[in-house]
């Protein structure tokens, strides 16, 4: 359960730093990138930029990874 958790917490992170250095690289080129959730079919777009996704995706992982500090230490 340890390796688990480090590993998703880890690889998830890495995911969301990764969304955001790239959201703030197209940033600074004058591109914008979302990513729609709506419904294009029926000319529905919510846009959901990159950065929020990738914030959402790092805190999941930074939430894993609590959760191996708090397993490492207990008692076995």
């Amino acid at each position: 359960m340890e390796r688990l958790l480090l590993w998703i917490g880890a690889l998830l992170c890495a995911t969301g730093i990764t969304l955001i250095v790239a959201n703030l690289g197209l940033h600074v080129m004058g591109l914008g990138a979302s990513y729609n959730l709506g419904d294009p079919t029926k000319f529905e777009f919510i846009l959901v930029p990159f950065w929020a996704i990738g914030l959402g995706v790092a805190v999941v992982g930074g939430i894993c990874l609590v959760f191996w500090r708090r397993v490492r230490r207990a008692p076995q």
